[in-house]
């Protein structure tokens, strides 16, 4: 948004502040400066009042005339211009040789087709005044005197400056608004404009309105006002609303339309005149559009309504899309004579939402969009009567038409001095506070060291004591805050468990050749629907979602995940493995919703690009390892856990029969890994074999910092291995079968020697085994701390492992 100082002067005196002291200010005050230019006629030297005396056509070029110009000093000067806007004793811009135009031009003496040109009348673009270049600055006042300076005529230039408002200051989106602030910075009286236009309200027309019926069925306006003036004449706008305009980037079209847009960079409030000549039975109805609805706007463009869209329509059509931009057959013309003003309030919501869908932004909807402040529509319309009144003529007829009532009003809210002082954490007195919120507008009542702070309906945003003591803060300055010592822990405490956890899991995964990625905690809820029922879905529903398409929070880190492997291969980018640790909401056992901590990866199984090396393809025995490795950074061990399968029932994004899905007992940990349904994989545009995991741990698993790892010294003799093979049940899990014959070798070894390893190397089925029974062969490793074992002491240990396994197991050990 810009903002004229000229025009901040109309409300607050700036006149002992310069544009450097405001540029540093406004950003204390919670409005980024963006930039600060310039705008209107800079000094300017050698550059005068001249009058044109006469002029032929040029003899050499049909363009361009000869003209005969006083400029003060006794002798017609000749100059050849190209401008045909101009006629006898005109008065106009002489720019004198020497003279240097904004831009760097320089003026010199020269011949234009062979005809001396002894300097340049100027337009007004040339002179740094607007972009109007259609021809020269015709000076309409006849008692400017030849000679005199241009500067001398015209005020000096104005500073502007480019604000960036939050979405939370609608206030700010105004003159009068940042005047407010600055005025209470600088400690300077607020001046808003006082006004003589009236009428009695009324919810139904009468004989001398322009109206004959005015009716709102929609919920998004629930306040709506509309002004009948008759007899206006349309024209120019005058100099000063012409120059307060495009000092704000603003086009002047005619005095009405300039009015309202004035008005509106003044209060913040948008305006919109409409010809009384075009409403169709001289009814306005603002209501909910009908689908199918066709309207053409200001700028040319044709929208398609839907249902939620907001219009103000007349007996026939829609004439305006409410709160963003009107229809171009119904707005003030020429022609008009009669007009009504309306001024309107509209819920930010819905307003944003048919702003973004019809793909239109405008000044109108920045500001309804930023919750403007509902009180404000009665004053600007009023306002914009006077001046209406003041530059087009005109008279105001009948009562002004009200339907509703402003939907936010004044707030109060109570606060003392010591509750400011502790959020502050530094000492100021109670007079320092009270004066801060005077002059930020909120009127104070004293309740004997309880305050109860009115806060106007302009600032929405200020509804709790804590809001109260940020506008403290932001007024009486961060400078101002007494500098202390701060107290600061010599040794620093260790992360949390779960921070320690991601950080190690995405460092694992990005040593393994996984890219990281990070979505939205939001996701559809269609999606969930699919995969994980109606009743989940309805649990992770957000209750006011902005868009439907975040409207739930999600259960699985893979849905992301594949939309960005197809991205990614979609665009030929290289990164085929994914992975991303973020939190998750899945049921309890206890049926309520828990957030989890996630760790979820993809991988496409075949290269993506060809290479001169054939590599192995990953599998899902890849996919459990590494989901087992990361689990493990939790301190989830895997004999906690028993792999096993699952159906489509229990695991929706997975091809039956080639995933695995593992809990341990108390529910802490769950891992699913295995290869993603090639269904799915194709909906998702995905040409491949996808393995995949997740992890998903509940805070349980972090509830307690770890055991403190300390260095244990390696031994320096060399290990001793032995092989053995058992013939076990051929759905046993080869899993459980490690875990007895660990127990069983750590029992043989004893304290003389350590267990390294038992590591399973060999599976078998087929001929020489019973039905239904498997072999598992597997390596035992043993090492001594401080000698070299001896095959006795091995073998003696291996015995009874084997004794142990087919007694105490029941396994077959093959001999």
């Amino acid at each position: 948004m810009k903002v004229s100082l000229q025009w901040l002067n109309n409300y607050v005196d700036l006149s002992g502040v310069s544009p450097d002291q405001i540029a540093d200010a406004l950003p204390m005050l919670g409005l980024e400066v963006e930039s600060v230019s310039s705008a209107g006629m800079p000094p300017l030297k050698n550059i005068v009042i001249g009058e044109i005396l006469s002029f032929v056509k040029h003899p050499n070029a049909d363009k361009l005339s000869v003209c005969q110009v006083d400029t003060g000093d006794g002798t017609p000067r000749q100059i050849v211009c190209g401008a045909k806007n101009f006629k006898q004793n005109d008065r106009v811009p002489v720019a004198l040789p020497g003279a240097i135009l904004p831009g760097g031009f320089e003026i010199k003496v020269s011949k234009l087709r062979d005809v001396d040109s002894l300097g340049m009348m100027c337009s007004a673009r040339e002179l740094g005044m607007g972009n109007d270049h259609e021809g020269l600055l015709i000076l309409t006042a006849r008692n400017l005197p030849v000679g005199s300076s241009i500067n001398d005529h015209f005020p000096p230039p104005d500073t502007v400056f480019e604000i960036s408002v939050t979405a939370n200051r609608g206030d700010a989106q105004s003159h009068i608004g940042v005047a407010r602030d600055l005025a209470a910075y600088f400690n300077k009286p607020l001046k808003i404009p006082a006004l003589t236009a009236d009428a009695p309200k009324a919810a139904t027309p009468d004989s001398t309105s322009l109206l004959a019926s005015l009716t709102v069925t929609s919920h998004t306006c629930p306040y709506y006002t509309a002004w009948s003036i008759k007899g206006v004449k349309i024209g120019p706008s005058p100099d000063w609303l012409k120059r307060d305009l495009e000092s704000v980037g603003l086009r002047p079209i005619n005095n009405v339309v300039d009015v309202t847009n004035w008005v509106m960079m003044e209060t913040g409030q948008p305006l919109h005149a409409f010809d009384a000549a075009k409403i169709n039975g001289s009814a306005l109805n603002i209501r909910n559009a009908v689908a199918g609805e066709k309207i053409k706007l200001l700028d040319g463009k044709d929208i398609t309504l839907v249902e939620t869209d907001c219009v103000i329509a007349d007996a026939n059509r829609p004439l305006v899309i409410g709160g963003v931009m009107g229809g171009e057959d119904c707005g003030v013309s020429d022609e008009s004579v009669d007009i009504v003003l309306e001024a309107a309030w509209f819920y930010p919501g819905a307003l944003r939402k048919t702003s973004r869908r019809i793909a239109v932004s405008t000044d109108s909807s920045q500001r309804f969009t930023r919750d403007v402040d509902p009180a404000m529509a009665d004053y600007a319309a009023r306002r914009a009567v006077d001046l209406i009144l003041q530059t087009a003529g005109g008279t105001l007829t009948g009562p002004k038409m009200v339907v509703g009532n402003p939907p936010r009003g004044d707030r109060k809210i109570e606060i003392s001095g010591d509750y400011v002082r502790e959020c502050c954490g530094y000492d100021v007195e109670d007079a320092v506070i009270l004066d801060i919120f005077r002059r930020l507008g909120f009127p104070v009542a004293d309740n004997g060291g309880k305050w109860t702070v009115t806060v106007p309906s302009f600032r929405p945003e200020v509804d709790r004591p804590i809001d109260l003591v940020e506008e403290f803060v932001r007024l009486h300055g961060t400078s101002t805050i007494p500098s202390a010592a701060i107290a600061a822990p010599v040794t620093p405490a260790n992360d949390a468990p779960v921070t320690t956890f991601t950080r190690k899991a995405v460092s694992l995964l990005a040593g393994r050749g996984f890219a990281e990625c990070w979505h939205y905690t939001l996701c559809d809820g269609k999606l969930i629907e699919r995969f994980f029922g109606q009743e989940l879905a309805t649990a992770l529903r957000l209750a006011n979602p902005l868009t439907s398409d975040q409207s739930h929070v999600r259960p699985t880190l893979l849905s992301g995940l594949l939309d960005a492997l197809k991205l990614n291969l979609a665009g030929h980018n290289m990164p085929s493995r994914m992975f991303e640790v973020g939190r998750v909401f899945r049921p309890g056992r206890d049926g309520a919703l828990r957030e989890i901590v996630a760790v979820s990866f993809v991988a496409l199984a075949e290269p993506v690009s060809p290479s001169w090396k054939t590599r192995e393809l990953i599998d899902f025995f890849f996919a459990k390892k590494l989901a087992l490795d990361v689990a493990a950074l939790a301190g989830v061990v895997p004999q906690r856990l028993v792999f096993k399968g699952a159906g489509a029932a229990d695991a929706p994004f997975w091809q039956e029969g080639h995933m695995g899905m593992a809990k341990d007992r108390a529910g802490h940990a769950e891992i699913s890994c295995g290869l993603v349904d090639v269904k799915i994989a194709k909906e998702w545009d995905i040409k491949g074999t996808v393995i995949a995991g997740e992890i998903l741990l509940t805070q349980e698993n972090f509830a307690n910092n770890p055991k403190r790892v300390r260095f244990q010294d390696w031994s320096t003799f060399p290990p001793v291995s032995k092989d053995v093979a058992l013939v076990v049940d051929a759905t046993l899990p080869a899993a459980d079968v490690i875990d007895k014959v660990r127990g069983a070798a750590s029992k043989a070894a004893g304290k003389a020697f350590a267990l390294e390893d038992v590591a399973c190397f060999d599976v078998y089925t087929g001929a020489g085994l019973p039905e239904g029974k498997k072999s598992l062969a597997f390596s035992i490793t043993f090492r001594a701390p401080d000698k070299t074992l001896t095959d006795d002491v091995v073998n003696k240990a291996f015995e009874q492992i084997m004794t142990t396994l087919e007694k105490g197991s029941g396994y077959q050990v093959r001999r």
